[in-house]
């Protein structure tokens, strides 16, 4: 029998992760141990928010940390309406600028207005958040002094959380270059339980070298039902396979929701 646990605003002694059905885009919502909580991406828009009420008490109208790993559509676009609904304290973004873009715009101001305290991630750092850590590997040098020809995906911010000896790897977008880049720098620090896969399962990402240096024993995937971009494809199904990693998919198996309990790894759903 699988159970599926709603995730609480409270003191305990794990953290539980929820990788959200919003379609095609990602999403995720984790609930630390000592009871703060952080939204890493928040959808394309407003879905998001009836995705947090399925884990937020109705009536808890703050968000302890918001990260926007990067300003594609799909990730960002819900912020706004997040930002409208919820109290934020922490704001995490990558730097990127889309100035040309109206809602880019829309979110920026709103970003502005919530006068959280903000950061850009823009050199390898590390937050203590409980007993939990965020191991901050990407972007490692500000947005502005990556080549202009990199992509926007490859510009993602990707952290490794952990507790204890459980973790996850969130990658936002991450493509090839990016993972090459990634294992020539961090090598085995890559290592986690989870692999929030990169770009919601496209063929540019999840190389098998990348795959295999994470070593994860689950994989998550965030992906629309029957979506028009192919994603995920099957030989990323196939590359996570030969890893040995189990595979979830929120276009099939709704919510995930991860527990680490510092040991080990627990995946539910809800069938």
């Amino acid at each position: 029998v699988i159970v599926y646990t709603v995730t609480r605003k409270e003191n305990t002694n794990s953290v539980r992760a929820v990788f959200l059905d919003i379609g095609q885009g990602d999403a995720s919502y984790v609930a630390f141990e000592n009871g703060e909580d952080m939204l890493v991406d928040c959808s394309k828009d407003r879905r998001v928010l009836s995705a947090l009420g399925r884990h937020m008490r109705f009536f808890d109208r703050t968000i302890d940390y918001l990260v926007v790993t990067h300003p594609d559509r799909d990730h960002y676009g819900g912020c706004v309406d997040v930002l409208k609904r919820f109290y934020v304290k922490h704001i995490l973004y990558n730097g990127g600028k889309k100035e040309y873009d109206e809602y880019w715009q829309t979110f920026w101001q709103a970003l502005q207005a919530e006068h959280a305290e903000y950061t850009e991630i823009a050199k390898e750092e590390t937050w203590q958040i409980g007993s939990s850590t965020l191991h901050f590997l990407y972007p490692d040098r500000p947005e502005k002094e990556i080549s202009g020809d990199v992509e926007t995906n490859n510009k993602s911010i990707v952290f490794v959380l952990r507790f204890g000896n459980s973790s996850i790897v969130f990658t936002g977008d991450a493509e090839k270059e990016l993972e090459e880049y990634l294992i020539q720098k961090y090598g085995n620090e890559l290592e986690a339980d989870i692999l929030k896969v990169g770009h919601h399962g496209s063929p540019s990402s999840s190389e098998e070298p990348f795959l295999r240096m994470v070593s994860p024993q689950y994989a998550t995937i965030s992906v629309g039902k029957e979506n028009t971009y192919g994603h995920p494809s099957l030989r990323v199904i196939r590359r996570l396979e030969r890893v040995g990693a189990k595979v979830w998919r929120t276009d099939l198996d709704r919510d995930i929701f991860a527990v680490l309990n510092g040991s080990t790894v627990d995946i539910q759903v809800k069938k």
